[in-house]
């Protein structure tokens, strides 16, 4: 029997990990089929997709599903379905895990739901023996323990590297599943639904870890919802990872307020970028956080990230989710707020979204929640939060991120909050207001100058002009300085630079700043791993 899995990532970039595992199970426990792997992107044209599909002549055709995909499987399943009407398609993953049937995809065959691998194996195995289900929904099978599920990492998946259009490991994000669940069950979370954690060995994981870097890996992404939830076993891992001889870099999702001293002293210790975190807050309103289900010590999470980010080694992203129960614009502002005064390097603005079988899209009308009934469900008014409050929030994650999240207006914006505004949240509000209407992605000289605007109708022009001449020489080789700023280049003083203090350093620039009186080198042949800027010299 001739079997496809078929991957639609989000980009190519992104090296899906589901078919793999699907394979690697049926290679072991299903003799006598042949399955391979296709894998595309939502990008790619469908027509292209469903070509490449149907020159394989499969007898099945699995595919994942998800929310970002979901409307693209459709297309080329229903394609694919006309062209070979024979081909049984089965359909797997979150998306498609809590169908009561298959009437909203009448192009599937069969829907797998909930984990895969034994289930789909099996589903194969019968067909194989000619024993087709009579019903159209196949359970996962609860039996299977994670821990003895074969590895993914097989030659055939390595191999893919250099078959697909990324062309090496080190072009790909890798994903790596080191434990399955979580022991936490907020209720907007699709992980909720399912009980308990289930983790491989910690032998598996640091050999499977020592395997991708061998092959060449360059960032891997484990895809555990809280990477430390055990502690212990957290530890041993970054441990491991802390004695590696890598430029590699692992990302991890965590609970920020689940560190202890332990843990934060061996992540202390890392080399620069050779870690990153993805922190949930979600909200700081204890009426929030107590509704939704989340355990959580807030005041020790800001604390931690705080500390993470003083480190100055490790990428820190926090999380924010617009539009949760009892949340008001006051009650979400102070979550801004709070979430900047630790100034992690990312601040995802995100909108709550009412996933299939989770609680609060089951209860959504105690809450008065309106949202969009198609992927990726995302909700677009509240009993707290009107659709005016959530434009407004959607204007505001949208200058946080060219603004704060980009790292590259760092001075400017840190100054303004600190300084000129009652919080960040104020800075925010007021910068999307005043952006309201303006392209933020035609050039960086453009958004400096945006900015520069901005901030001579909130304050002084000289401290604005200061800031923005900092930030737009210290993370920019090109001139993105706004027109109405002065320049004070001195070239005279680059050579002498070059000649008698730093001959190593050739490409510099040498600027006079009015302001505080002092003139700066920014040296463009050197910058700091973590913020990208360049590095600067201030001179006697």
């Amino acid at each position: 029997m001739n079997i496809l899995l078929t991957a639609l990532s989000a980009k190519h970039i992104h090296k899906t990990l589901a078919p793999w595992c699907l394979k690697a199970y049926c290679d072991a426990h299903v003799p006598g089929c042949q399955v391979a792997v296709q894998e595309h992107t939502i990008n790619d044209n469908i027509g292209t997709i469903v070509t490449e599909l149907y020159e394989g002549r499969p007898d099945v055709v699995g595919f994942s599903c998800y929310i970002w995909n979901i409307d693209y499987v459709v297309k080329v399943a229903t394609m694919l379905k006309q062209y070979l009407p024979d081909c049984i398609i089965v359909l797997g993953g979150p998306e498609v895990s809590f169908a009561s049937d298959c009437s909203a995809y009448p192009f599937a065959d069969y829907i797998v739901q909930g984990a895969g691998e034994a289930a789909f194996a099996n589903l194969i195995r019968e067909m194989m023996a000619g024993e087709m289900p009579c019903g159209k929904i196949i359970k996962s099978w609860d039996g299977v323990a994670f821990s003895a599920l074969p590895s993914p990492y097989t030659p055939g998946y390595y191999n893919s590297f250099a078959e697909g259009r990324m062309v090496s490991i080190k072009n790909q994000l890798v994903y790596y599943e080191s434990s399955r669940g979580c022991p936490f069950s907020c209720t907007y979370c699709l992980t909720s639904t399912f009980c308990g954690v289930q983790e491989l060995p910690l032998g598996r994981v640091l050999a499977d870890i020592d395997d991708l870097l061998q092959y060449g890996a360059t960032c891997i992404k484990f895809v555990d919802r809280t990477f430390n939830a055990n502690r212990g076993r957290a530890l041993e891992i970054l441990r491991y990872i802390l004695a590696l001889e890598t430029d590699c870099t692992f990302h991890f999702e965590v609970a920020a307020d689940l560190f202890d001293a332990e843990l934060l002293q061996v992540i202390s210790a890392m080399p620069a970028r050779r870690i990153q975190f993805e922190i949930g807050i979600q909200s700081v309103n204890p009426v929030t956080l107590a509704e939704i289900n989340r355990r959580m010590d807030v005041d020790r999470a800001l604390q931690n990230i705080r500390a993470l980010v003083e480190f100055e080694n490790c990428h820190i992203h926090v999380d924010l989710i617009a539009g949760l129960p009892f949340e008001t614009m006051d009650s979400f502002a102070e979550s801004v707020n709070a979430c900047m005064n630790v100034r992690p390097h990312m601040l995802q603005l995100g909108f709550l979204k009412l996933l299939k079988g989770t609680k609060l899209r089951e209860n959504r009308h105690i809450y008065g929640y309106v949202f969009n009934e198609f992927p990726p469900y995302e909700i677009f008014r509240s009993g707290h939060m009107g659709l005016k409050d959530m434009i407004t929030l959607r204007r505001i994650e949208e200058v946080i991120d060219k603004f704060y999240n980009s790292g590259v207006f760092v001075h400017a914006v840190n100054y303004a909050i600190e300084h000129v505004f009652q919080g960040a949240y104020s800075f925010f509000a007021a910068l999307s207001d005043f952006c309201r209407g303006e392209n933020l992605r035609i050039s960086q000289k453009h958004a400096y100058t945006l900015l520069f605007r901005f901030l001579c109708q909130h304050m002084d022009q000289a401290p604005a002009a200061h800031y923005i001449k900092l930030d737009a020489l210290r993370f920019n080789t090109s001139n993105v300085l706004p027109d109405a700023i002065t320049q004070h280049r001195d070239k005279t003083a680059e050579n002498e630079f070059r000649k008698k203090i730093e001959p190593k350093y050739k490409n510099i620039r040498v600027e006079w700043f009015e302001y505080d009186d002092k003139t700066r080198v920014f040296i463009y042949d050197e910058r700091d791993e973590m913020t990208k800027a360049y590095k600067v010299i201030t001179l006697p």
